[in-house]
C-alpha cells in the first residue's frame, strides 16, 4: 500500500531531486523573462524621454509658494 501511495503522490529522493531540478529551471526561465521585460521597458523609456513636452503655464517659472500672490487680486 505504501508503494502505491508513493507512486500516486510522489516521494522518495529521486522524485525530490527531479522536482528541485524542474523548480530551478523554471526559476531561471522566469528570471530571463523578467530581465527581458525590464530591458524592453527601459528601452521604451529612453526612446520617449526625448519627445516629452516641456511643462506649460506658471509652473515653468514659479516654484512653490514663492510664486503665489500674497493677496487676492495681486
Amino acid at each position: 500500500m505504501g508503494e502505491v501511495v508513493k507512486g500516486l503522490f510522489g516521494g522518495g529522493k529521486t522524485d525530490n531531486s527531479e522536482a528541485r531540478r524542474a523548480s530551478e529551471q523554471s526559476r531561471r526561465e522566469q528570471q530571463v523573462a523578467n530581465d527581458r521585460q525590464l530591458a524592453e521597458a527601459n528601452r521604451q523609456n529612453s526612446k520617449n524621454s526625448g519627445r516629452r513636452r516641456a511643462p506649460r503655464g506658471r509652473r515653468l517659472f514659479e516654484d512653490g509658494a514663492a510664486g503665489l500672490a500674497s493677496k487676492l487680486g495681486d
